[in-house]
């Protein structure tokens, strides 16, 4: 599971260890990523252009991808 995708940034290295964590689990094993971001915005939040599309392309061209888009109250306010 990837939680809050998209708040901090990531220096190269990271980068390089989220592809591989893809990469590896790419058409072998489920992979869940949560963002309070659309995912319009995600290649943006790369840095480097050839990780953002090697990223991208694991998570949204290939297989089955289910995306849930919530709107409503923010439950963290209302705690």
């Amino acid at each position: 599971m990837i939680d809050d995708f998209g708040l901090m940034e990531l220096d190269l290295d990271k980068y390089r260890d989220l592809f591989e964590v893809l990469d590896t689990r790419d058409g072998r094993k489920s992979t869940v990523g949560i963002s309070q971001f659309p995912a319009s915005t995600w290649f943006d939040m790369f840095a480097d252009n050839t990780y953002a599309d090697a990223c991208l392309t694991c998570i949204t061209n290939k297989h089955h991808m289910c995306r849930l888009e919530m709107n409503g109250i923010n439950m963290r306010e209302t705690e």
